[in-house]
């Protein structure tokens, strides 16, 4: 087990409060349905980063028994930290997706959100159908409209932030830890892997949230407020990975002047949010669900 995804990839508080903006309080009854999850079943998430959607799970469905795996040891830790924090019993465990610690037939449902992309799919999904129960459901889930990596991302026009930033980015790709293994698992392809592993029933659904609306009316203040502060952490935590990568790129002046400017101009944009100027902007994610069903004579 490691950190390195935690540390060069997506940090454990940036993954938890994007997917807090995903699968909310307002819409987790939703994702229960189309994930087609009730109380009382033995359920393990692949994949599961600091935990936020366990949690969630767990919340609604009391009786559930709520397990997550992540390769990361940095993101289990935050997860066993957080279950404490919000008084939950959800079990979380360091392992590998394509070698899961479980017993055959052990899981109602396996899920998984945005992680088959970086596993070995045969292997990705020859696991959970193992683990399965017979009449047990493998949920995959992807985002559809997936947005720029990090380092083609251009936060700001403004020219100072700017160049700090693309300088640290730079520097950062040729690293050896921004070069992240990626499978050519087009979403279009989940289908024929789950069929070829023996899994009935391959279906398909969609669910898109609006992640990003501050100025409309029916978004609340705390939600308008974690939408506008998502997006703080999200490029902090981006100049921060990069940073790490690369340390040299930057005296620790430019990357000190470097996040506060960050800072400087998301509190700007809450400022303005509190006094009711409004920019309209907004973004919504699509997230594609594929599911099969165990046969119940394995």
């Amino acid at each position: 087990m490691n950190t390195y995804w935690s540390q060069y990839v997506q940090k454990t508080e940036e993954l938890y409060l994007s997917r807090a903006l995903r699968f909310h309080q307002g819409n987790i009854d939703k994702w229960i349905d189309v994930m087609q999850l009730r109380d009382g079943m033995k359920i393990l998430e692949v994949g599961c980063a600091g935990g936020l959607l366990c949690h969630r799970l767990k919340e609604r469905l009391t009786n559930a028994d709520i397990t997550g795996l992540d390769f990361d040891i940095g993101h289990i830790d935050y997860a066993k930290k957080k279950t404490e924090e919000l008084k939950l019993q959800c079990a979380f465990v360091a392992g590998d997706a394509t070698n899961l610690p479980f017993e055959n037939n052990t899981f109602d449902t396996c899920y998984s959100h945005t992680v088959m992309n970086f596993c070995e799919p045969e292997k990705f999904v020859s696991e959970q159908y193992r683990v399965l129960k017979p009449d047990g459901r493998i949920v995959i889930m992807d985002v559809y409209n997936r947005g720029a990596k990090p380092e083609e991302w251009i936060p700001t026009d403004d020219c100072e932030e700017k160049a700090l930033f693309d300088k640290v980015w730079a520097a950062a790709s040729v690293n050896s830890h921004s070069q992240i293994k990626r499978y050519e698992n087009r979403t279009e392809k989940y289908f024929a892997y789950l069929a070829a592993q023996g899994f009935q029933n391959i279906s398909i659904d969609a669910m898109a949230v609006v992640n990003y609306a501050p100025n409309c009316d029916n978004v609340n203040d705390e939600m308008a407020r974690a939408q506008i502060n998502d997006d703080r952490i999200s490029e902090l935590c981006s100049v921060e990975k990069a940073y790490n990568m690369a340390p040299n790129a930057l005296s620790e002046t430019e990357y000190k002047n470097l996040l506060d400017m960050i800072n400087q101009r998301y509190d700007k944009k809450i400022l303005q949010y509190e006094n009711g100027e409004k920019n309209w902007e907004f973004r919504i994610t699509t997230t594609v669900l594929i599911s099969g069903t165990k046969p119940s004579y394995y």
